[in-house]
C-alpha cells in the first residue's frame, strides 16, 4: 500500500507540472490571437485556448482523485444514464460520419484543417462515450466490473 501511495503522489506532482503548464499555453495562445489579425490564425489559438482549459479542468479532477478523494463508480451511477448515454454515442457516429462526408467533399485547405480537427474530437468523444458504455455494462453491483470478480483489471 505504502509503494502504491507513494506513485501516487508522484503521479499528482507530475499532474501539477503538467496543469501550471496549460497556464502558459493559455496565455500564449491568448497573445498569439492579440498580435494577429488573421481568422485562421484566431480561431486555431482559439480551439488551443479552449482545449488547454478543458485540460486544466481534467487534470485537477485526475490530481483530487489521486490526492483528495478516490473516485467510486457503481452501478446505481450508470446505468440510469443508459438511454441518453446511447443516444449521445449514435449522435457522435453521425458527427463522425458528416465530418467524415465532409473531408471528402471539400478540397479547401483551411477548411479541411478545421474539419480535421472537429473529426479528432468527435472521434473522442465517441471513444470515451464507448469506454464508458462498456464499463456500464460491465459493472456489477458494489462498483467492480467482470474483470475484478474474476482477478483480473482494476477499472
Amino acid at each position: 500500500m505504502a509503494k502504491h501511495m507513494k506513485e501516487a503522489e508522484e503521479l499528482a506532482k507530475i499532474l501539477e507540472e503538467w496543469h501550471a503548464l496549460e497556464d502558459q499555453t493559455i496565455k500564449f495562445a491568448e497573445d498569439l490571437m492579440s498580435k494577429s489579425n488573421n481568422s485562421f490564425v484566431k480561431v486555431i489559438m482559439e480551439m488551443i485556448k479552449r482545449d488547454s482549459e478543458k485540460h486544466k479542468a481534467m487534470q485537477q479532477f485526475a490530481i483530487d482523485h489521486l490526492t483528495k478523494e478516490a473516485l467510486t463508480l457503481t452501478q446505481q451511477d450508470l446505468v440510469p444514464l443508459g438511454d441518453v448515454l446511447d443516444k449521445h454515442v449514435a449522435a457522435e457516429a453521425k458527427s463522425m460520419g458528416l465530418a467524415n462526408t465532409a473531408m471528402t467533399k471539400s478540397k479547401d485547405f483551411f477548411t479541411n484543417f478545421i474539419i480535421s480537427y472537429l473529426m479528432s474530437d468527435e472521434i473522442k468523444h465517441h471513444e470515451m462515450l464507448t469506454k464508458l458504455d462498456h464499463i456500464k455494462g460491465q459493472l456489477y453491483p458494489y462498483g467492480q466490473t467482470r474483470e475484478e470478480r474474476l482477478g483480473g483489471a482494476r477499472l
